[in-house]
């Protein structure tokens, strides 16, 4: 298993799928740039660079940057070898088909989440650059709490959109409307309804927003445990992850039939 993922990580490297992960992860690490050049502005406002950094965790990070690279990612596991025709060259090895896609599965979820985890961290350090090595160690928990789930999400997220990748002819396109058509705005639905999305079992796990009327808004109060939301998030996980497996199988029969 461990050989499979490297062979796919290295396959990886050299796609236009990483140049895009590289251009979506210097998108925050700019916008905190700007922030920094503008602190001046900002500090005769009374605001103070630093503790923007959970709304930018939160919106940027966790609403925006992880579902789109999961869908870039996620949608290639299965979509990518079928448009290209290296899908039955993959299934001749002598490999367990359950181990060869979830080795793919797995080397989506370490370079999106190694993309993520270094672009937050380095927003974070720019952010916080004015409060010294002190103040770098004193947001260090909601830095490392905020990375662990993005990683979790990055679990979820990438079978999900590898089993929609196999399941419809333009993933991508698919991806995106299921993450903002749905994800980003049932999320912040009153009611139950967003019981029925990834990213709210997320928001239960994620630091605290700082209390506003807008954030108490939009994020009411909490209806699950954290405890539930991970054991949620990690049954999601497996369901996906089945699903995307068993999809193999179906894939295989399809191609042999045209």
């Amino acid at each position: 298993m461990g050989f499979v993922i490297k062979f796919f990580l290295r396959n990886g490297i050299h796609s236009r799928r990483t140049l895009w992960m590289i251009v979506l992860s210097l998108i925050p690490v700019g916008i905190a740039i700007l922030l920094f050049l503008m602190r001046s502005f900002l500090t005769k406002q009374g605001v103070e660079l630093s503790t923007f950094f959970q709304q930018v965790s939160f919106f940027l990070f966790l609403h925006f940057l992880l579902p789109l690279m999961a869908v870039f990612i996620g949608t290639a596991i299965i979509a990518d070898e079928v448009e290209e025709r290296t899908l039955p060259y993959l299934l001749v090895r002598p490999i367990p088909r359950p181990s060869l896609v979830l080795a793919k599965m797995i080397a989506g979820v370490l370079t999106v989440g190694f993309f993520l985890f270094v672009s937050l961290g380095l927003t974070y350090s720019i952010m916080v650059i004015d409060r010294g090595f002190d103040g770098w160690m004193s947001g260090i928990s909601n830095l490392l709490r905020s990375g662990a789930v993005l990683f979790l999400g990055v679990f979820v997220y990438i079978p999900l959109f590898g089993f929609l990748g196999g399941m419809v002819k333009r993933p991508v396109l698919a991806g995106l409307l299921l993450t903002f058509g749905w994800e980003n705005s049932i999320a912040f639905f009153p009611g139950n309804v967003k019981l029925l999305t990834v990213v709210h079992y997320l928001h239960v796990l994620f630091p605290p927003l700082p209390q506003t009327r807008l954030i108490d808004l939009i994020l009411p109060a909490k209806q699950i445990s954290s405890v539930t939301a991970l054991l949620i998030l990690l049954v999601m996980t497996a369901v996906f992850s089945g699903l995307l497996v068993s999809l193999l199988v179906v894939k295989e029969y399809r191609l042999e039939q045209s």
